[in-house]
């Protein structure tokens, strides 16, 4: 709601001002000197051009057009100035669009035409030969600031730099450069005619030609700086972690966009999880988990190439999922060894905000970053294989253990609960003995397959002894522990196995005992001991059986209530 809320206040402000500055030159047509149209003429033809040669930078474009509109000024009047400034915005944005949408092409023409009559009418109050041409330049910026403060307020959490001291130094530069070589251009044209003047005006677009190349040298510089960057990140062997926030800082080097995010591909859960993120939208993409068969991230993984999505606006939903917040998409797959271990994502809130040079040094980036992460994960299979069971894949016994007491440590002094059961497969001595070992080697299998099938993902299992498994359920109480015990129990006893070798099915069955902390203890070791008590005691009664520890206890205290009575 507060989005449609934004949005819909955005749409009437920028309608506001298209309205209110075509409104200006449909008022003031009358007073236009059509004698004048020659000049003009000239007048829009030099400030189109300057403004097709305008200098991309971070926080907009450096253009050279202030020079024709202080020109216009102070050879033709306010009047023609405004209808000067609005074909050079229309005719100038229609030959360099740069992304703009027709409101937005309509909304800078109108902004200049009120800052052009605005700015006017100050200089007609002013007097003197210098101060008139200050006030006018200082009210035309002004005038041209508020407007395009108020237009990009509802997106500053989207652009937090576009309203910054920067974008204003820099605009405030050229308007400063600008403004008396205008006044200039003003002087050698009615004195000296028109040949003069586009003699005089030739250096301006010479400027902006050798500015566009200093800023793509600088923009050169800046991308093998990134890549120089990651290189010695590289060689330095730091956290991953680290690591990937330095390939997103770097990234920026290459390519000015809003966030992006570095993903990891997960064996354990088959997904591509975040590594890390940056920018406005950072804690939306943290919690991305992306299937590798799914729109975009899909065809990234399927190809093993960039995709670059220029305008997502002109896609179906599906094809940019799960980025369609974003205008432009740089999905680069990071290889290693011709396989697909990770994503580096990259959003922008203009279309055609990435180029194909740019998605190629960032492809070398990320080929950079996807050898920290073949890394990371063949140390990460090699911790996983020394902390697991080779039959099961479950937790070792030791470290099933420091996970028990781990997760008692966090309960909130028992605030929370905290079940064990323990899954003790019946007779599986004489299983072994009547067949092999192997197909006791498979029952295990089969009820560690169960346990993987009915447990949460966040509940922890391991192999606890030979024919025992066990399971660690936070948030359990005795009760709910119990029912997820003879849900086990009920599973282990339907599936049948045929054990290699024999004839005929093998029912399998289990005896299950459970123990909650901190309803029946608050120490580790006792809470094992009770769930050991609970499975020995079903045994006793026959096996096939779910036993809780506090039912033993119960039972314990009623036996002895009779024995004092």
């Amino acid at each position: 709601m507060e989005i449609s809320r934004r949005n819909g206040l955005g749409l009437l402000y920028t309608w506001t001002i298209i309205i209110l500055g075509f409104g200006c030159l449909w008022q003031i047509f009358p007073a236009l000197d059509l004698d004048q149209s020659g000049t003009m003429a000239v007048l829009v033809l030099l400030g189109v051009l300057a403004e097709w040669l305008a200098v991309p930078v971070a926080q907009g474009y450096l253009s050279g057009g202030y020079v024709i509109v202080m020109a216009s000024q102070l050879i033709c009047g306010g009047v023609t100035t405004a209808y000067v400034a609005a074909l050079i915005s229309l005719i100038g944005l229609g030959i360099a669009n740069r992304g703009n949408p027709l409101r937005t092409t309509l909304f800078i023409s109108a902004q200049h035409v009120l800052a052009a009559t605005g700015a006017a009418t100050f200089f007609e109050l002013t007097t003197g030969t210098v101060l008139p041409l200050v006030v006018y330049t200082l009210a035309y910026f002004l005038i041209n600031h508020l407007l395009v403060y108020f237009y990009l307020l509802p997106k500053r959490s989207d652009y937090p730099d576009l309203l910054g001291w920067e974008a204003l130094g820099w605009d405030g530069l050229t308007y400063l450069i600008t403004a008396p070589y205008g006044a200039l251009l003003a002087m050698v044209y009615l004195k000296l005619g028109v040949g003069w003047a586009l003699i005089l005006f030739l250096p301006v677009p010479v400027v902006q030609l050798i500015l566009r190349r200093y800023v793509q040298l600088a923009a050169s510089n800046r991308q093998l700086t990134a890549l120089f960057q990651v290189s010695k990140g590289l060689r330095l062997s730091v956290e991953p972690a680290t690591f990937f926030n330095q390939i997103l800082q770097e990234s920026r080097r290459v390519v000015d966009y809003h966030s992006a995010v570095i993903f990891f591909w997960s064996e354990s859960r088959q997904l591509f999880l975040p590594g890390a993120a940056q920018g406005p939208q950072k804690e939306e993409l943290s919690n991305l988990l992306l299937s590798a068969s799914e729109g975009v991230v899909g065809q990234a993984v399927a190809t093993k190439e960039p995709v670059l999505l220029e305008d997502v606006r002109n896609l179906l939903p599906e094809a940019a999922a799960p980025f369609q917040q974003f205008r432009s998409v740089a999905v680069i797959p990071l290889l290693a060894q011709g396989e697909v271990n990770g994503l580096l994502v990259l959003g922008g809130m203009k279309p055609y905000a990435f180029d194909d040079k740019a998605v190629l040094l960032l492809s070398i980036i990320g080929g950079q970053a996807g050898t920290v992460i073949a890394r990371d994960l063949l140390a990460e299979k090699i911790q996983h294989l020394a902390a697991t069971d080779r039959l099961t894949d479950f937790l070792t016994h030791r470290l099933f253990y420091r996970q028990v007491v781990k997760h008692l440590i966090q309960a909130n002094g028992g605030e929370n609960p905290v079940s064990l059961l323990l899954i003790d497969i019946d007779n599986l001595r004489g299983l072994n003995s009547r067949h092999s070992h192997g197909a006791g080697d498979g029952v295990i299998q089969m009820v560690a397959g169960v346990l993987r099938d009915i447990t949460k993902p966040t509940d922890i299992l391991g192999r606890y002894g030979g024919g025992e498994l066990a399971v660690l359920a936070p948030g359990l109480d005795s009760t709910e522990a119990l029912r997820l015990a003879e849900q086990i129990r009920i599973e282990v006893r339907d599936r049948r196995l045929v054990p290699e070798e024999a004839q005929h099915q093998v029912t399998v069955t289990v005896s299950v005992g459970v123990a909650t902390f901190p309803q029946d203890t608050g120490d580790p070791d006792q809470l094992f001991l009770g769930a050991e008590k609970a499975v020995a005691r079903a045994k006793e009664l026959g096996r096939d059986r779910t036993i809780a520890y506090s039912q033993l206890i119960k039972q314990m205290r009623a036996k002895l209530g009779k024995n004092i009575g």
